[in-house]
């Protein structure tokens, strides 16, 4: 295998003290190549189901990643995926729904001839097909789509289309063809919030032309394969064979937690990535870590693959120790990277034909206590002080030959010393 060559660190933007919000605001930076130049888009926000549509700060580079200028956020409509007929595809994350004034309909109401068939009026929740909890008190109800109020039942995606040849984007609402889809309310402090729907991963074209993307469950779901309800997440592929006018499961991934080889303490297959390899197969990766559900910031990450275009997949099998945000970046040179975290940032790289062989990590990010390169040393470190870095790295390819890793680091030194909260990127080269 040939030899990964790390660059130079480079600042995207510069934040805040680590000490003024260890979480949420500058993290999760999300990159594209527009060909002509880079753009990335960073989270200044709260990390919850209420934020996730929230204004992004936009930042672009003309000279391959070596210095970035911020610009305005209308440049998201550009990211979308170019498809074949022209037009570009752009899905923006979608903010959770507060249900103000809604009832709950109480548990001690369930008989043995409740209708879970019939659809709730407005302003109501049904009694929940199940329940989970989260550590810090969330409860989390789960409902099959058909039984909550018609103004909560749609199927659909928000999209963005800017049509060929044309400059202004047009809303699109894209239909889903998701048997079981469930919908979760989260509760927390007396507040009900409806979790959105929108594609996690980042959408691909396949060699058949189908437009390809990853999503995940809500936390607790309906298994489309046997109706019932699981308190995991669940890794999902969709597939549009009309560009991106409507989107239909393709693959359901559902976790096994059998206590052995798939430990319980787990929230289940979820953050996920699949990428199309030489000899026609298709490996798929797949996060296990959730900290608020399981109290456990490190679990493994796994690898499936398929060999009849993602109609079956093998069992999923354990790849590493960690994997936060399993990316796959494919190269024009015949090597297909991938990049994952927590604790630490890996990237690792094939060139073999089926995916099955790969390379030992590359270390972007050692793993271990990095809290006392804070400003001021936190005693004893949460996790995330412990770790310094959000773990949710993102890559696109440059060339032939390298690509950008995209990542957080909350102890990043500014010119006088102090250290920020820092999005910079990196380039990978592979050996020539």
């Amino acid at each position: 295998m040939r030899k990964l060559i790390p660059g130079k660190e480079q600042v995207v933007v510069r934040g805040i003290r680590p000490e003024e919000q260890l979480w949420g605001a500058y993290q999760f930076p999300r990159p594209y190549n527009l060909g002509d130049r880079l753009v990335v888009s960073v989270d200044v926000c709260e990390d919850n189901i209420q934020s996730y549509g929230s204004p992004k700060r936009w930042f672009e580079s003309r000279d391959r990643g070596e210095s970035w200028q911020e610009v305005d956020p209308a440049v998201a409509i550009q990211c979308g995926l170019r498809l074949a007929n022209g037009d570009l595809l752009y899905f923006p994350m979608v903010s959770g729904t507060i249900l103000e004034g809604y009832r709950v309909t109480p548990q001690n109401l369930l008989t043995p001839g409740y209708d879970f068939s019939r659809r709730a009026e407005e302003k109501t929740l049904p009694i929940p097909d199940g329940m989970t909890c989260w550590l810090d008190g969330t409860l989390i109800r789960a409902f099959r789509v058909e039984r909550l109020p018609e103004s909560l039942s749609k199927a659909e995606w928000l999209a963005f289309r800017v049509p060929a040849g044309e400059t202004k984007p047009v809303e699109e609402h894209v239909a889903l063809d998701w048997p079981c889809l469930t919908r979760v309310v989260h509760e927390h402090e007396g507040v009900l919030t409806l979790k959105s729907l929108f594609p996690r991963g980042n959408p691909r074209i396949g060699p058949d032309g189908a437009i390809w993307v990853t999503v995940l469950s809500g936390e607790g779901h309906i298994n489309p394969e046997t109706g019932l309800y699981s308190p995991y997440y669940s890794a999902e592929l969709f597939r549009s064979d009309d560009d991106g006018h409507t989107f239909r499961l393709h693959s359901h991934m559902e976790y096994e937690a059998d206590g052995k080889r798939y430990p319980y303490r787990s929230g289940g297959f979820s953050d996920s990535d699949i990428e199309f390899m030489p000899d026609g197969s298709m490996v798929w990766f797949l996060r296990t870590a959730w900290y608020c559900s399981t109290g456990e910031e490190v679990a493994p990450m796994y690898f499936a693959r398929s060999t009849d275009s993602g109609r079956t997949w093998s069992k999923p099998e354990k790849f590493a120790d960690t994997g936060i945000l399993p990316r796959l970046c494919k190269l024009d040179c015949g090597v297909t990277l991938l990049c994952y975290a927590r604790p630490g940032i890996f990237v690792q790289a094939t060139e073999d034909e089926s995916g099955t062989r790969w390379s030992e990590p590359l270390v972007v990010m050692t793993p271990g206590d990095r809290s006392a390169l804070a400003n001021r040393r936190v005693t004893p470190p949460t996790f995330h002080d412990w770790d310094g870095c959000c773990c949710n790295p993102e890559m696109i390819p440059l060339d032939r030959n390298s690509a950008l890793i995209f990542y957080s680091d909350f102890y990043f030194p500014d010119r006088d010393g102090v250290k920020r909260k820092t999005v910079v990127c990196r380039k990978i080269t592979v050996e020539a």
